[in-house]
């Protein structure tokens, strides 16, 4: 899937990539991600380093639950833009039907899921001051299924319309739904129905997207259980994602003072800022590729505007860390939080390495190749016992998860640059870049 003919003149093909989906996505995913921002600025000012530490958990545990259903969306997306014209019809009766049972299902298991979590005392466990916390980010749980999966489609038809309108949607109801509840009295409670109301709310402008025909159950079963199986992988990633990006989060709220753990809350949002600001470009990068690979085109070219605009990024991001640590932490989460200053970079870095990896993994399962998946899972335990061994101090925990994720970084650059060579090599036409 060409992105731009290298015949074109330089601006005709800035032209051309400025108006194709890649740039058109992550455009989106920037102005969602700075509605996030705005959401984060405003609450860990108004709610100060211990009570914003609590939203962080429930922040980490929203991702973490849409991050495992993201792997659905993952597999749909690649199976959508790999369908071949005369299956598509089929392809979609089948998703439409899927996401019905998954909405049924999932309504089922919610109060035996919700009652274990409230018997077990969950909540407290994790530094929550009252289950109905859980119990309120459950009940949006039905809604993710079915959304994950109507996001998979539109981001595997390359459908920008769809895909801006609702993660746009979701994005304004979650920031201004949190803003009323906040001034109305509602405090952490009300903040966090509006995260689970948001859920809905991105579902909702997705709803008529599939249509439906005639299919048997054997057909839609058979679907259901591929794109089951090729999720796994993708489950496995983002729970991974959520673990080493988000982990110290968690940790610190085990190991660390009240004050450290909120500090480590805003050295959070700086991680996930940076993440999601080049999360859009793994989703659409996915299909891209898979796309370009089904019609015997080049993989290199659809990665090449991912490349470029994760490395501007990136730069942003480490320079504005490294040059103005103190203004960064005073403007986005006020004065309060200035003794992470210090750590700022670190944290910056990490995510940077951690970003770059997510993107390898993502081109490399778009080629055909899993092993970046598994490198990204195997990277867990590793780093999970490094930061461990220094949650006795905030920075030695931060310092030992950015060497892991350099390390992950590096061996997965050099995977990604072996099988790209190997394409190269094997194919009878050069692969034009």
């Amino acid at each position: 899937m060409a992105l731009v003919s290298p015949k074109m003149p330089s601006r005709a093909a800035l032209s051309a990539i400025a108006a194709g989906p890649v740039f058109i996505i992550f455009v989106s995913s920037n102005v969602v991600n700075a509605g996030n921002l705005l959401f984060n600025v405003l609450f860990s000012r108004w709610m100060g380093p211990e009570l914003f530490g609590e939203l962080a958990t429930v922040l980490t545990l929203k991702l973490a639950i849409l991050g495992v259903l993201g792997a659905l969306q993952i597999a749909v997306s690649q199976r959508v833009a790999s369908a071949k014209e005369d299956e598509t019809a089929p392809l979609e009766t089948s998703l439409s039907r899927m996401g019905h049972v998954g909405f049924v299902l999932l309504w089922f298991l919610l109060p035996v899921v919700l009652a274990a979590a409230w018997v077990g005392d969950v909540g407290a466990r994790l530094g929550l001051g009252s289950p109905v916390l859980l119990v309120l980010l459950g009940l949006s749980l039905p809604f993710a299924a079915p959304l994950s999966i109507l996001r998979g489609v539109a981001l595997g038809r390359l459908d920008t319309r769809h895909v801006l309108l609702s993660a746009n949607v979701e994005m304004l109801v979650r920031l201004l739904g949190a803003v009323l509840a906040w001034h109305a009295g509602f405090g952490l409670t009300g903040v966090v129905a509006s995260i689970a109301l948001s859920i809905v709310a991105g579902w909702v402008p997705l709803r008529g997207l599939l249509r439906r025909t005639a299919n048997g159950p054997a057909e839609w079963t058979r679907v259901g259980r591929s794109i089951a199986l090729a999720a796994i992988p993708f489950a496995l990633l983002q729970a991974s994602q959520v673990v080493l990006l988000d982990g110290d989060v968690i940790l610190a709220k085990l190991a660390l003072s009240a004050d450290e753990a909120g500090y480590v809350a805003a050295l959070s949002l700086f991680q996930r800022i940076q993440f999601f600001a080049c999360f859009g470009l793994a989703s659409v990068l996915l299909p891209a590729v898979s796309g370009a690979v089904s019609g015997g085109q080049s993989a290199v070219r659809p990665a090449a505007a991912v490349v470029g605009l994760f490395g501007c990024v990136s730069a942003l991001v480490l320079g504005g860390s490294l040059l103005v640590p103190g203004q960064i932490i005073t403007l986005f989460v006020g004065p309060s939080f200035l003794p992470a200053q210090s750590v700022l970079s670190v944290a910056a870095a990490s995510s940077v390495a951690f970003t770059l990896s997510y993107l390898l993994a993502t081109y490399l399962s778009a080629i055909g190749d899993r092993s970046g998946i598994w490198l990204i899972v195997a990277a867990c335990p590793v780093q999970l016992a490094a930061m461990s061994a220094g949650a006795g101090s905030l920075f030695e925990m931060l310092e030992f998860k950015l060497v892991c994720q350099v390390l992950l970084a590096a061996l997965l650059v050099s995977r990604a640059t072996w099988r790209t060579l190997c394409r190269f090599r094997l194919d009878s036409t050069p692969i034009p870049v």
